[in-house]
């Protein structure tokens, strides 16, 4: 199983999905390995990973892959699968070229595109992402059904059926809006300190009351995000 996070430009929590997810526990229940790929040459990821060196006998690995050679790139991806159940790929946002999103597309079993409720978000899509997805389906026809938006910042009170709604009706039809998203809370700019996953901070926190119930409205919003993706994948 391979799940590709992309979006061809930043700010819209793409690499913050891809490590809560790689973490959640519903993952973790379903998966017996998971490995999360960074594609990225700035090594966000596996700074952060560096980072949890003491952490033992985890499910998640981090493998960087900053390789430029499909078949090179194709190889190491084969040899990860052999030794982990899914892979994650956190795809680098891509101005020019956009080498490493049509690859992702291309080997990805399902393809998560993050997305703010804006319009630049939306014309930025049209105009970089969407002609990689509609390629992708004249070329394997069974990549139709296969790509889903998860809006992120949203405000935590909206409905999702409204965001549902307000993306299905702006996105073409072979894109579909995961019911599931990802609210605007500070936990998400700050939980990843020293290496920690979200849930390594829910238990940090969990003697300051405030901090402690927010923590846990952001791991139960990860595990909803999870439970949408399983579903779609059933």
């Amino acid at each position: 199983m391979i799940i590709s996070l992309l979006q061809t430009k930043g700010g819209t929590g793409k690499t913050t999905l891809a490590k809560c997810l790689a973490y959640s526990h519903i993952f973790g229940k379903k998966f017996s390995s998971i490995c999360l790929v960074e594609l990225d040459p700035q090594g966000t990821i596996l700074a952060w990973h560096t980072q949890r060196s003491q952490k033992l006998n985890e499910k998640v690995g981090v493998e960087p892959l900053y390789e430029r050679d499909e078949k090179k790139m194709v190889n190491i991806l084969e040899t990860l699968l052999d030794r982990y159940e899914t892979l994650i790929l956190d795809v680098p946002g891509e101005s020019l070229g956009k080498f490493t999103t049509r690859f992702s597309v291309s080997l990805s079993d399902v393809v998560l595109i993050p997305m703010r409720s804006s319009t630049n978000d939306e014309q930025s899509f049209v105009d970089h992402i969407l002609p990689i997805l509609e390629q992708s389906v004249r070329t394997d026809p069974q990549k139709a059904g296969s790509f889903f938006i998860i809006p992120t910042f949203v405000h935590p009170q909206t409905k999702p059926k409204s965001i549902v709604d307000y993306f299905q009706a702006v996105m073409p039809e072979e894109v579909q809006c995961l019911p599931a998203f990802l609210p605007h809370r500070s936990v998400y700019e700050n939980f990843t300190r020293e290496g920690m996953t979200l849930h390594d901070y829910a238990q940090s926190v969990k003697t300051n009351a405030r901090q402690f119930v927010q923590a846990k409205k952001a791991v139960d919003d990860i595990e909803h995000i999870g439970q949408e993706i399983l579903r779609i994948l059933s």
